[in-house]
């Protein structure tokens, strides 16, 4: 079977449907013929560092869910010009920055792209 390049964008703030979304991404790298990536852009570099527990129990998700997709070597990209826009900083998950370009070949070159 040929191996499909699935993206997931993550564009919103931390809350329930980022902690699905990623949920799905650890779900998906059961399948070996899956190259999962993230994209963390817009609103969605703020779930970058993880976020604080507080009583939201999709943030424990986001926070396990990152740890996890780490440990499975799943590529973690931010978009730059989102983290400048917001002031955020990468300090956790070994997320990788990715310039316009860049994204935009990502995405381009993805075969499925899942928002």
């Amino acid at each position: 079977m040929t191996q499909k390049r699935v993206t997931l964008v993550v564009n919103c703030p931390p809350n329930f449907y980022t902690a699905e979304k990623l949920r799905m991404a650890v779900g998906m790298t059961l399948e070996d013929d899956n190259q999962i990536s993230l994209l963390f852009i817009d609103d969605g570099v703020y779930s970058v560092n993880g976020v604080e527990m507080g009583k939201n129990p999709s943030n424990m998700e986001i926070n396990k869910s990152l740890e996890t997709l780490g440990m499975l070597g799943v590529k973690l990209y931010s978009h730059s010009p989102s983290m400048k826009k917001t002031g955020m900083e990468m300090t956790k998950y070994n997320v990788l920055p990715l310039d316009e370009q860049g994204a935009a070949k990502m995405l381009d070159e993805s075969d499925v792209i899942i928002s």
